[in-house]
């Protein structure tokens, strides 16, 4: 079965991520699949607006650390450094610009923890719609990087500058009544209504006109999509500097190391 989902449900098209026994985590190939999904749904006339969630106790953990690590064990530090620079990060980058400028209401439906680029994906969109029982943490910082996905950004356009570097700098996990607080969630429920609350919010964004929706979200967003992009780029940047880093890399190898090792067990 395929690793993204794609489903029209009435004028909604649905993305979700499929892969619930690795936390819906995210491969190059994967991300890219994300990101194409989103895309084709939104140049299909029938569809007014998209929803993106994961299937499982899981909205999206960010990287396949294991992936990484069969890179780090068949290429060493280097080749993992190389691949993280030349193909990993990219790959992301590419799928959160798409969501960001998709034309029609994207709306994330967080059926349970978002870490890392799970996270943000989740802020990229236009709207989030979470689970009483998601979680939630910017945890790039437990790999010794910076958020590739935009979260360095987003987090303090969304949270304000204070919170957000509190949450950047420590990795913190907080839960949804938290994220709620701090605007990161627009709407939280209960697990058994979220897709019909995200199925709700993402009409009632799609009310207009679809072109009217696309122009507003280019005024809307215009003035910050450079700022975003430049961002993307600097995040790019202090990352390929960062993990050519002996302590940066010798924490993505201790983290890859304790999720295989626990992934053994199971």
């Amino acid at each position: 079965m395929s690793d993204v989902l794609a489903e029209i449900l009435g004028s909604t098209g649905f993305v979700r991520l499929n892969r619930p026994n690795r936390g819906n985590s995210v491969t190059p190939k994967v991300v890219t699949e994300l990101g194409e999904t989103v895309q084709s749904l939104c140049d299909t006339d029938t569809v007014r607006s998209v929803v993106l969630t994961g299937t499982g106790r899981v909205f999206c953990a960010g990287a396949d650390v294991q992936e990484m690590n069969s890179v780090y064990v068949a290429d060493g530090a280097d080749g993992l450094a190389s691949y993280l620079a030349d193909v990993w990060m990219p790959a992301v980058q590419r799928t959160v610009r798409v969501i960001w400028g998709a034309p029609k209401p994207v709306v994330a439906a967080l059926n349970g923890a978002a870490t890392a680029g799970g996270l943000d994906f989740g802020l990229a969109c236009d709207a989030r719609v979470a689970s009483t029982n998601a979680r939630f943490a910017e945890s790039y910082v437990n790999l010794g990087m910076v958020p590739v996905a935009g979260g360095a950004y987003l987090l303090p356009l969304i949270a304000g500058l204070s919170a957000a570097t509190e949450l950047l700098a420590s990795g913190q996990l907080i839960d949804a009544e938290r994220a709620h607080a701090l605007g990161l969630v627009d709407q939280l429920c209960s697990p058994d209504e979220l897709e019909t609350r995200a199925i709700e919010l993402a009409t009632k964004l799609a009310h207009g006109p679809a072109e009217t929706f696309a122009r507003l979200k280019q005024i809307v967003r215009g003035p910050r999509t450079a700022d975003f992009n430049s961002a993307l780029q600097e995040s790019y940047e202090a990352n390929v500097s960062l993990i050519r880093r002996d302590d940066v890399m010798s924490q993505i190898v201790a983290v890859m190391q304790r999720y295989s090792k626990e992934e053994s067990i199971r």
